[in-house]
């Protein structure tokens, strides 16, 4: 059996004594019992460790301590996640639990078979045996894909692709990474096979108490993971999922977990002090910890978006799959603000689509600032007919309960001097505008009289006829456009709904008009509620 002087781990400096190596030694041994990323580092001296690395190691703990029995974990390709998930877990999880049962699926045998190999040769290692000693695989059982512990150790290890027998075979964890191919992923009846062998073929082979994790990249609306997803809403007493979505581009919400990992790395001096901070927008492993380490740098990501169809890269690296376009909002019908001031604007509407809630389940409050304004390159050959448009200033869309909700759009009146409030009539709007006229705020509610799809088609015209401006630059903006491109097939439509109201209250109000660029008569004009323009900019 070894001992922590036996063996020298690659990462300590060639001046410590024998001494020092073997104190080292035992303090990385001692955290990689009970921390997978310790784990990870000390069997893995060069693993490029980064952010989400972090992330996905506590929520797996998770699993292995009991707190959470169903976890999905969503993250662009060639992130490591296998490399965490499918092997280092489970080494780190059988040591710990030597007498669980545990089965690994992946979209191919091969994949399946390779995980199982590399989990039992790590266990035959030195260092393996040094953080666990009471572990051994049984020589009379050692098939890559089916082997088990020496006794008085219970652990069996089987692997196995989609779709395939698992009859005979229990768990008390069941990992499925990837349980489709690219090759499979845009098959409908594939997709469907999968989800059908999910419930009798794979829920059937699990232990009472035992844990089912998924992690994956998204391929499609109706994937394993977002068949499941779906049941939760059909049925009150189905599987609920814990779901970690790191999207490749930082999202306001997947910033904030990522932000939490590089403070925690930084301060246990995993990274250095100069790695760079996750920013809203960018790219969610921006940086390395070592020249020759792995990352993905923003422009990559932008090349590589560029390179895909939309919804692929929707799918495969934002982690929100949708169909290939919604159809209603097409790309081509935005104007790019391209200028690096806003236009000065005549009256600013804050749109608020409103949801009572922090979960993370629930929907979100969606608000965003428009901004009427006339310009001259709209009809440089009459510029005494100029026309009006729409540009967004800004927007935001949070999980909030109701006084954090109301707060935030106190703030958002007072800091961009808001000319109006527009809410929509339903049950969690007609309560936040009562409290807001009570505030003395402008409070107007819009009473949709028709279903969403129906609004969306109803105010197209306004964005065909190029009314409707976007910054070009602008994070946010992209969030919603990207958001429009998508509906009515979108997982979320909060910024949609924010922005058909808005576009039919300016419509009504007779502040814009809704045909192409084209002639008033001065008196039309001289009724339009306009006040003296004003800078704006965000």
């Amino acid at each position: 059996m070894p001992t922590p002087s036996d063996i020298r781990p690659e990462y300590l400096p060639d001046e410590f004594t024998e001494y020092d190596v073997q104190a080292a030694t035992q303090l990385a041994v001692e955290a990689a019992q009970t921390d997978l990323l310790s784990f990870v580092l000390l069997m893995f001296p060069d693993f490029a460790l980064a952010p989400h690395h972090h992330l996905i190691c506590d929520e797996l703990m998770a699993v292995e301590r009991g707190e959470n029995d169903r976890l999905m974990i969503f993250i662009s390709p060639r992130s490591s996640k296998s490399t965490i998930a499918s092997v280092y877990f489970p080494a780190w999880c059988l040591g710990r639990n030597n007498d669980w049962s545990w089965i690994q699926i992946s979209h191919s045998d091969d994949l399946a078979r390779q995980f199982g190999r590399e989990v039992r040769d790590m266990i035959a290692t030195d260092m393996y045996r040094l953080v666990f000693p009471k572990i051994e695989i049984n020589r009379l059982q050692a098939a890559a894909d089916d082997w088990s512990f020496n006794k008085p150790a219970r652990g069996k290890f089987k692997s196995a692709g989609s779709g395939k027998g698992l009859a005979g075979y229990g768990a008390n964890l069941i990992m499925i990474d990837d349980p489709l191919s690219e090759q499979d992923a845009f098959s409908k009846a594939k997709r469907s096979t999968i989800n059908r062998w999910y419930p009798g073929g794979v829920r059937s082979r699990l232990m009472p108490g035992g844990a089912v994790v998924i992690v994956q990249t998204r391929w499609t609306e109706d994937d394993l993971s977002g068949y499941l997803l779906s049941q939760e809403d059909n049925d009150p007493f189905v599987d609920k999922w814990r779901v970690i979505k790191i999207p490749a581009f930082n999202t306001v919400i997947s910033l904030q977990s990522l932000t939490h990992a590089t403070k925690e790395l930084k301060n246990a001096h995993l990274l250095p002090r100069s790695y760079s901070e996750p920013v809203l927008g960018e790219s969610f492993w921006p940086d390395k910890e070592k020249p020759e380490d792995f990352h993905w740098s923003t422009e990559m990501l932008l090349r590589t978006k560029h390179s895909l169809p939309g919804y692929q890269w929707d799918a495969l690296y934002m982690q929100e799959p949708s169909a290939e376009e919604g159809g209603i909002f097409k790309l081509e019908y935005w104007q790019d603000w391209d200028k690096d001031k806003a236009p000065p604007v005549d009256y600013v509407l804050l749109s608020v689509d409103p949801a009572f809630s922090a979960q993370t389940s629930a929907d979100f409050s969606a608000m965003q600032r428009w901004g009427l304004f006339m310009d001259d390159s709209i009809n440089p050959n009459h510029l005494t007919d100029l026309d009006s448009s729409l540009i967004l200033l800004g927007a935001k869309k949070g999980r909030w309960d109701f006084p954090d909700l109301r707060a935030e759009i106190l703030k958002q009146w007072a800091d961009h001097r808001v000319d109006a409030i527009l809410i929509e009539k339903k049950a969690s709007g007609q309560s936040i505008a009562q409290e807001l006229r009570l505030a003395g705020l402008p409070v107007f509610e819009y009473n949709p009289d028709r279903d969403k799809v129906s609004r969306a088609h109803a105010c197209t015209h306004m964005l065909h006829n190029g009314k409707i401006f976007m910054p070009k630059d602008k994070v946010w903006a992209q969030e919603v456009i990207e958001e429009c491109r998508k509906f009515p097939n979108a997982a979320f439509d909060d910024h949609v709904d924010a922005l058909t109201q808005a576009l039919w209250w300016f419509r009504d109000s007779g502040m814009i008009n809704t045909e192409k660029v084209g002639w008033k008569q001065e008196e039309e004009r001289d009724r339009m509620y306009v006040k003296p323009k004003r800078r704006y900019y965000t």
